[in-house]
């Protein structure tokens, strides 16, 4: 039986955790912009009669490992599923649904973008 030494395991370990924080950090700031992004969009495409529901959309809230979009409004939900409610001052159902559906592969090749460029 033959005995042998890998050398730089240590060194190659430890490279690979940096890279992964890195990674990790890189893709929670894109995150966050894609968070801030869909907000305003979502923000934009809803329903408006007194600004509340827009005013609430516009700002994701923090938690624990990111954000997130949406509205904790009593009739946001009602807003956001019935399609057939008219909204003569603009906005209209699917306020969340719709703009991440129009710019979802936006915000997946962002994300596979900073991932590439943390691993040049």
């Amino acid at each position: 039986m033959s005995n042998f030494n890998i050398r730089g395991l240590d060194e190659l370990n430890s490279n690979l955790e940096r890279l992964r924080q890195e990674t990790e950090e890189e893709v929670k700031k894109e995150l966050t912009d894609i968070a801030l992004d869909l907000a305003s969009k979502s923000s934009e495409a809803a329903p408006v009669k007194f600004g509340d529901l827009r005013g609430d959309l516009a700002v994701p809230r923090k938690i624990q490992n990111g954000y997130v979009v949406g509205s904790s409004l009593p009739y946001a939900l009602k807003q956001h599923e019935h399609l057939e409610y008219h909204h003569p001052l603009g906005g209209g159902p699917k306020f969340l649904e719709r703009p991440f559906n129009e710019n979802k592969d936006k915000y997946v090749k962002a994300i596979k973008e900073v991932i590439k460029n943390v691993n040049k």
